[in-house]
Formats: structure tokens, sequence, C-alpha cells
């Protein structure tokens, strides 16, 4: 998979931040003392849990060393590691918060890593997990029907299921065993874009990484063309030929 872009992924920071705001705002914690971010990405999610908390020792963590350098780099108060969030991090001990702004759905055996993730979570802790839903979104299932097509099969197929999330139901669980209490929700964004290249950029920027990573740059260019013609049939513009770009997110908290 090709290294993960930090400039391409903040193009649309505001949008990208505003379900970790959301999220951080349902833990009704008053001064946790140690929080850890898990998948942090560039730091911006990171960046919403040291304002509502900053009193608090806060750790971001993600296996992007792009992404961890940028966060080091923008905010520097803070301690960062690169590591890979599904492995044994039993050794940072254990925090107040444990937050995860949309990386689990890029991680397997989902349901057994919730329960490896609230373990790191003191009693009276709070697991706190957000991932983007998009298996029924057209921005998801128009590049489904695109890598399906004779083109692009043989070299593509084979990346379906890496960006994977699952009912809220398959959380809940996963996590009622040992959870004292669990709140999931799932929340429906509508995002205002310019244009179809905007979507294109979007996912660009997360969704179509392992795709773009199997392609020569002409095969890419290409794919691309081929995905934002379709996606125009998919989102038709508004009146004043802006896109809304509805967006689903889902929601997950455990108290130890």
């Amino acid at each position: 998979m090709t290294e993960w872009q930090p400039d391409l992924y903040l193009d649309f920071e505001r949008e990208r931040t505003q379900p970790a705001i959301d999220l951080a705002a349902r833990i009704d914690l008053a001064d946790p003392s140690r929080i850890i971010d898990l998948g942090c990405g560039p730091g911006n999610s990171t960046a919403v849990l040291g304002r509502r908390w900053p009193a608090a020792e806060i750790t971001g963590l993600d296996s992007s060393a792009a992404m961890v350098d940028r966060a080091r780099t923008s905010y520097p108060q803070w301690r960062w590691i690169q590591a890979d969030a599904a492995g044994d991090l039993s050794g940072l001990g254990r925090f107040d918060v444990v937050f995860s702004n949309a990386a689990i759905q890029w991680m397997p055996d989902q349901g057994a890593l919730l329960g490896r993730w609230l373990g790191l979570v003191r009693p009276g802790g709070v697991l706190a997990v957000q991932a983007p839903n998009t298996d029924h979104m057209p921005i998801q299932t128009v590049l489904d029907q695109l890598v399906a097509t004779a083109e692009w099969r043989r070299r593509l197929s084979g990346q379906l299921g890496l960006f994977t999330t699952h009912p809220l139901g398959h959380y809940y669980d996963a996590l009622a065993g040992s959870a004292g209490r669990i709140e999931v929700w799932r929340t429906d964004y509508h995002h205002v874009l310019a244009g179809h290249r905007d979507l294109v950029r979007w996912y660009a920027g997360s969704g179509l990484r392992p795709y773009l990573a199997r392609l020569g740059e002409t095969e890419r260019g290409r794919f691309l063309e081929q995905y934002e013609a379709r996606l125009v049939e998919a989102y038709p513009p508004q009146a004043d030929g802006r896109l809304l770009f509805p967006f689903t997110r889902l929601f997950i908290l455990a108290w130890a």
C-alpha cells in the first residue's frame, strides 16, 4: 500500500475532524490524566483531545511514518509513536481514554481488536471509536463496480475488503461481555463540495489508496477519469453547481 499523504488527507481537514469533535463531546470524563489516540494520522483528531483536556498526558500513535512526522511537527507538545494500532500495545500501560478516529476500518479482526483496546482502558475510563461506514455509499459502491469491470478486474479485485466496517450490532456484541456500559450510534454528515473532482480527491486520501498503489501513473490517470465519470451520475449537483456528499459514520463508546 502507498504511504499516506498528510497534505492530501488534510485537504478536507474540517470535514474529517468534525466526527472526532462529536465523539469527544460524548465522553463524560472531567479530568482524564492519560489519553491515547490510536490511528492518529496527522494529529488533527489528537488536537481535538488536547483542546478538550489540556492538562492530560496525550499520546498519538499511527503506523504511517509520514503521518507521525506531520503530527510531531504540528503538535510537538504531545508524545508521538509510530506503531501498528492493531498490534500488542500492552507495553504502553493503561489510559483513561483510548480514542480512535477513522482507523479501525483498515484493520482485520475488528471484534477481537476492540476487546484488546478496551483492555488498555483503566477502570472508570472509556474506549471511544469512530469509523466511516461506506459500504452502502455510492463513493464505494461505484468503486466496487468499476473494479469489477473487465479492464480492471485482474489488477484490482484483490484490494476489495481491505477497507471494511460491520453493523453496529457486531461491535456491540464484541464489547458486551467486558464493558460496563456501551453506547453506539450512527450519524450522516452532509458535506458540501465544489464538484466531482473533490469527491475523487477526498477518497484518494483514504479509501482509494490501496487501489491506486497497484497502478502505474498512466493507468492511475485513466482509472481516476473513469471513476469520476461514474461519480457524476451517482452524485448530481445542486442548483448552485456544488455537491451534497452524504457520509455515514459509526460511533462506539465503551466504559471499562
